[in-house]
């Protein structure tokens, strides 16, 4: 069985491209994954794959009985960043050998996955 992270990324006004090499080496470098001993360990750490799904909905707020996106940075700069996030992450990870896919930004995205525990975690940065 391949073990991997599955990753879902929004980006808000005011996003730059500065953050996006600490989002990498973070997500990259942070011990989130099990591995066969039990112990935590990174993506780096153990044969893996890394799915990056773009998910603007992420961004949204309740108001009354409706959901706003307000926060949401504009589509033409998030797919800018999109696009950013996911060639500096293959590069990183092409040097340690972790799997890469990624989603398109800005379309429907069908996923079905099956997981070994309720690990979720918000990383904002």
């Amino acid at each position: 069985m391949d073990r991997g992270t599955v990753l879902y990324i929004c980006f808000f006004k005011g996003a730059t491209d500065d953050i996006l090499p600490k989002m990498v080496s973070t997500l990259l470098n942070l011990r989130l994954c099990e591995a066969d001993s039990g112990k935590l360990s990174s993506l780096l750490e153990l044969p893996g794959s890394l799915l990056i799904v773009p998910q603007a909905t992420l961004g949204g707020e309740a108001k009354g009985r409706a959901v706003q996106y307000h926060t949401d940075i504009s589509k033409e700069d998030g797919l800018r960043l999109h696009s950013a996030f996911v060639s500096l992450r293959e590069q990183e990870a092409a040097k340690a050998g972790p799997t890469v896919r990624h989603g398109s930004y800005g379309n429907r995205q069908v996923l079905s996955l099956d997981t070994n525990g309720p690990f979720t975690h918000l990383m904002e940065f």
